[in-house]
């Protein structure tokens, strides 16, 4: 593998912690099924939030590097 692999390969990563995060958060903001299971959801979409910002910031430096 080649560097240039390596850091695509964490770029993916990342967009897909970003894509899964954001899709997770849009149930919590929409009030569909499976908000029940989780008492604390101010703490869901806090931890979801910083999942966001930070898979953001990754994808941001590996685009500088790519």
């Amino acid at each position: 593998m080649t560097g240039d692999s390596l850091l695509n390969a964490a770029y993916l990563h990342f967009k897909a912690v970003k894509a899964r995060a954001e899709a997770n958060l849009e149930v919590y903001l929409t009030g569909y099924a499976g908000v029940a299971e989780h008492p604390d959801i101010v703490n869901e979409v806090i931890e979801l939030t910083k999942q966001i910002v930070e898979a953001d910031e990754a994808i941001k430096f590996l685009e500088q590097k790519l």
